[in-house]
């Protein structure tokens, strides 16, 4: 700390407290940030009993000052090993709080959190196949399925059919009304698990999105240039004539005859007919 007012010493001591929540007590000693009336008021505010140490008399407060000849100790090393001190102090409060009590037998921080430590010695009670707290998991397991059940029936969501080799498109994430809604880019999926699918696209670049933001690459309508032949090859067979771009005939009605014109460029033009009434 910078500073050693009382404002300085609540703000800090408030980073602690909102993690761990605020303690029954406090044991100080008769520094002036502890003695002042700031000091005091605040831990009246949040319902903490202020308890001073009996001047010169340490012994009152044993294990804070043999904490203080640990962290002594580790910001000596720190200086003759060259090594900066904050990480040497957060070193030690780590190790401090994974090693089991002499007296206790367990860990200052098992004790504080209610739960195992893991730390670089291999534990059976740490591993993850070992089920702690069976019963909130169940329940918690439950109560989200039982959320997703609910928003999934509203939402009228269904199971998507994309699967491996399908070609989609992204969705687009371009701001704007008169955006798609969806790239004109063709991927080919590669792989998806579960929700988490990954695309590539022609130049074999991979994207991972979500299965919601992808659509199906609309299939190919076949049209009466994917059937030409070469004018070198012979034509084979007649031309269908329910293919794009052909008409009729202009023959006798039921005549059955039908020719095939070349499709045009331009665009299909919609033919409009008169309703009954205004024909004279």
């Amino acid at each position: 700390m910078k500073g050693t007012t009382a404002a300085k010493t609540i703000e800090a001591l408030e980073k602690v407290f909102i993690e761990q929540t605020y303690p029954e007590a406090i044991r100080s000693d008769n520094g002036p940030p502890f003695a002042s009336e700031e000091f005091a008021q605040y831990c009246l505010s949040k319902n903490i009993r202020l308890i001073h140490t009996i001047p010169y008399w340490p012994q009152m407060n044993g294990m804070v000052e043999r904490e203080n000849q640990g962290v002594l100790r580790a910001l000596r090393i720190a200086r003759a090993t060259g090594v900066d001190w904050r990480k040497a102090i957060r070193d030690y409060v780590h190790m401090y709080n994974t090693t089991p009590h002499s007296m206790t037998e367990k860990a200052p921080l098992e004790l504080l959190m209610g739960r195992p430590v893991k730390d670089l010695l291999p534990s059976l009670r740490t591993e993850p196949t070992i089920l702690r707290d069976e019963g909130v998991r169940d329940n918690d397991a439950m109560k989200k399925l039982k959320g997703k059940l609910y928003a999934d029936e509203h939402r009228h969501a269904k199971p998507s059919s994309i699967e491996i080799g399908d070609f989609v498109m992204l969705k687009s994430y371009e701001s704007g009304k008169l955006e798609p809604n969806f790239q004109l880019d063709r991927f080919k999926v590669v792989e998806r698990t579960g929700n988490d699918v990954i695309v590539e696209s022609e130049e074999g670049v991979q994207y991972r999105r979500c299965v919601t933001h992808l659509k199906k690459w609309p299939k190919a309508t076949h049209t009466y240039t994917e059937h030409r032949v070469s004018e070198n090859e012979p034509e084979q067979g007649p031309k269908p004539s329910n293919l794009p771009g052909t008409k009729k005939s202009e023959g006798k009605r039921g005549s059955g005859e039908n020719t095939l014109q070349e499709p045009s460029s331009k665009r299909p033009i919609i033919m409009t007919k008169k309703p009954s009434r205004f024909n004279v």
